[in-house]
């Protein structure tokens, strides 16, 4: 009996350390600007897919696609190469 109860109490604080998230404060709510470069890009819009693409992430929201090379992005924004993966995004819930 006294096992069951210490299995219980176990899984117990487990699943409460496992439930935790950490707090978000306004100065981590906004994400850095990233390039990604060099994927195929289907944009699942029905158009061909573009190669060698790039597109800029924004807070977390795709704001430019074009073609690698072709795009311009702030200051200090983070590049990501992708060359020979393809990128499919999906709609944010």
């Amino acid at each position: 009996m006294i096992r069951n109860v210490m299995a219980f109490c176990g899984f117990i604080a487990l699943a409460a350390a496992f439930s935790i998230q950490p707090a978000r404060s306004q100065a981590g709510a906004s994400k850095p600007a990233v390039l990604y470069e060099g994927a195929r890009l289907i944009s699942g819009t029905g158009n061909v897919p573009i190669e060698q693409s790039a597109f800029l992430v924004e807070r977390g929201t795709i704001t430019k696609i074009g073609k690698k090379g072709e795009l311009t992005a702030p200051a200090g924004t983070a590049r990501v190469d992708l060359t020979g993966m393809t990128v499919m995004p999906c709609a944010q819930r």
